[in-house]
């Protein structure tokens, strides 16, 4: 069984305009001992102007009505008889009628419109606070499921919300609203609302659902355009990963085919001197060529999340002396300082990682130091962690490219004193290993403003005891 709320909600008008005219009558027989017998109208017009307050003008007019009858019937002579014995009675009931109709009709019509302006305003605070939420959702699911709690708060009934991929849900057999959103992943999905909707109800339904179709789009165009941003890098890296492995496999290359095919071709006339530079020559393209390849591998690691670490107890001396050896002509005409202090705490790393590590940041040092110039490699302890400083003396870095220069693929613009450009994947590759200790790999000015110092900050176990435990 359903009821009419709108029916039962005018029949109580109707009988609290009944009530308000019967208090007006009671009053009314008390107040002849204080107000003029003709000045009684006021009490009954203040009655109707009570029941237009309502809002509705049904019960306005019933309630003009009823006092113009009560006024009759009681308080004017011949008393409990719609009769009127003087025609100034007649009028003043004219009058009385006319004018309770009128104020009540309007104080109806302003209690209305003052009802439809207050709704207005919840419809623009709801529509407000909507759209702040949809502004920070990501997903179609939070948008869906957002808009079913608005529409519940804002018209105080039953909302679902579901697509027509679902399966379908069950519904009530009282009327129903239903309103289509056709935008984003979202298609097709249909808000279900039990209960006949009011006009009023019905617009601000529909606007909230706009809003949800606009976020939704919204989603789909970033989703798209993320796709798109991810497919163009992806292109791009794979384009430069081409460019840098052709060019960076095959200059060392060159010059091994080039060397052997001289000492194959033309080898018994060489000296025994030109002989060991194009063998010299063989064994440094090879050893770079070997670099290359290894911090391609490392890159690839390092992307895919494989690089594991197999950790020992190192000391710190011997990955710098090591990282050294291999750098051993790459590292001619420059000078090197190494200062490590007595008593520095050993490393639990994966010496490896860590020495190639090292050898990036010096391969980079070097390429940028000038011809005679200085490296500086300075080991401080602390009671958390060990900093290894690596200072050359080279151009120096702006501040404004000491983070991209660890980003793969970039490369300084000036100062690379090496006629091959580098690949751009050293320092990433550094930073990636470091990382993958709980360390940290930064850059920054040289001493007085000259050069650039990379500062290599590694954690320190407790003790061998608490490790290996």
């Amino acid at each position: 069984m359903t009821f009419d709320m709108n029916g039962i909600h005018n029949l109580r008008g109707y009988m609290a305009a009944v009530a308000i005219i019967a208090a007006s009558t009671v009053i009314a027989f008390l107040l002849p001992r204080l107000m003029p017998h003709a000045s009684l109208s006021l009490v009954f017009l203040t009655g109707v102007l009570v029941a237009a307050a309502s809002g509705r003008l049904g019960p306005s007019l019933l309630a003009s009505i009823l006092a113009f009858l009560t006024l009759n019937f009681f308080f004017t002579p011949p008393f409990y008889t719609f009769e009127v014995a003087d025609d100034g009675d007649v009028m003043t009931l004219a009058f009385f009628l006319v004018i309770a109709t009128i104020t009540g009709n309007l104080a109806a019509r302003m209690r209305k419109e003052m009802a439809r302006r207050e709704e207005a305003l919840k419809q623009l605070s709801a529509l407000y606070d909507f759209s702040r939420t949809l502004s920070s959702t990501s997903g179609a699911d939070e948008v869906r499921f957002g808009l079913q709690d608005q529409l519940q708060q804002t018209l105080g009934r039953t909302v679902t919300v579901y697509t027509q991929r679902e399966e379908a849900v069950p519904i009530s057999s009282a009327p129903t609203t239903r309103l289509a959103l056709e935008s984003g992943e979202s298609a097709n999905t249909f808000i279900v609302i039990v209960g006949t909707l009011e006009p009023d109800e019905h617009n601000i339904a529909l606007n909230l659902t706009t809003l949800a179709e606009n976020a939704l789009q919204r989603i789909k165009l970033a989703e798209e355009l993320e796709t798109t941003k991810i497919a163009a890098e992806t292109e791009q890296l794979r384009a430069a990963l081409l460019s840098s492995v052709s060019h960076d496999l095959r200059t060392p290359l060159a010059s091994i085919i080039g060397s052997t095919s001289s000492l194959l071709e033309y080898g018994h006339s060489f000296s025994e001197a030109a002989r060991t530079d194009l063998l010299a020559t063989v064994l440094d393209e090879s050893r770079r060529l070997d670099r290359h390849i290894q911090n391609l591998l490392d890159m690839t690691r390092l992307g895919q999340g494989k690089l594991s670490l197999k950790r020992d107890w190192v000391d710190v001396s011997d990955i710098i002396a090591s990282a050294v050896s291999r750098l051993e002509n790459i590292l001619d005409g420059i000078s090197l300082e190494t200062r490590v202090p007595e008593g520095a705490p050993l490393l639990y790393v994966h010496g490896a990682l860590v020495e190639q590590a090292l050898v990036n940041l010096l391969d980079n040092a070097a390429r940028f130091s000038p011809e005679g110039g200085c490296i500086t490699i300075v080991v401080t302890p602390g009671p958390e962690t060990l900093q290894l400083d690596i200072c050359d003396q080279g151009p120096g870095i702006p501040e404004e490219e000491r983070e991209k220069i660890f980003d793969m693929f970039y490369t300084a613009k000036q100062g690379d004193r090496s006629q091959l450009q580098g690949t751009g994947l050293g320092l990433a590759i550094c930073r990636g290993m470091i990382a993958a200790h709980g360390g940290s790999v930064t850059a920054r000015s040289g001493h007085d403003g000259i050069g650039t110092c990379f500062s290599v900050t590694l954690p320190v176990a407790p003790s061998r005891e608490t490790t290996t435990a």
